[in-house]
């Protein structure tokens, strides 16, 4: 039985609702720069039925990581894996998430002009109308720090339950955006899988 998310019955669509204690309604703070302060307790990062940000950490880029998660690809089971055409080009990460999410075709050569702006309120607009579901995106290590916020921010305000797959080591400004946030992190293939349980989500493989 999945849980009602607090955002579906509450004020109308075009309100902005917080969506942790700390009366957050975006993912600002995650930016303020490495060693600035000290991050707010954990209890006041958690957003209400949100599982939390996980992140699987592959330093050595094992393409062991890579084949296990691709065996996870189940969407009868509301699990999807999205291994980007190309992890350096945002546009094209809104794009293959928007298709995996059940969008159509991805939109033509030229289509943005501003770094994937439009791609990402594409797949944003797409991922506030489905329904609870468990998407792992590979190659997150080629992605930088602006567009891992925009992941972290679709996670904690839509029902799409991100796993982020870094096939590398976390960099410090990395490992400090996630002190800002709900995460849970693994290093090995076995407790990938496990990340794959999402009670909160009434799903597990």
């Amino acid at each position: 039985m999945l849980i009602p998310d607090s955002r579906d019955t509450a004020a109308p669509a075009d309100a902005v609702n917080p969506i942790n204690a700390l009366g957050e309604t975006s993912v600002d703070l995650l930016v303020c720069g490495p060693g600035l302060h000290e991050p707010p307790s954990w209890d006041l990062l958690r957003t209400p039925w949100r599982p939390p940000v996980r992140v699987v950490v592959d330093s050595r880029d094992d393409v062991g990581f890579t084949r296990a998660a691709l065996q996870l690809h189940n969407p009868a089971a509301g699990h999807l894996v999205v291994h980007p055409a190309d992890a350096h080009r945002e546009r094209q990460v809104w794009d293959d998430l928007s298709q995996a999410l059940g969008e159509g075709p991805p939109l033509p050569e030229g289509s943005s002009l501003v770094h994937g702006k439009r791609e990402h309120q594409a797949a944003y607009a797409v991922a506030r109308t489905r329904a609870a579901r468990t998407v792992t995106l590979l190659r997150t290590h080629l992605m930088h720090m602006g567009m891992w916020a925009d992941l972290v921010h679709l996670h904690r305000t839509t029902r799409v339950a991100l796993i982020l797959i870094h096939h590398a080591d976390l960099p410090e400004d990395l490992r400090h955006l996630l002190q800002h946030c709900d995460h849970q992190v693994t290093d090995t293939i076995e407790g990938m899988r496990m990340l794959h349980c999402v009670p909160q989500l009434g799903a597990c493989p």
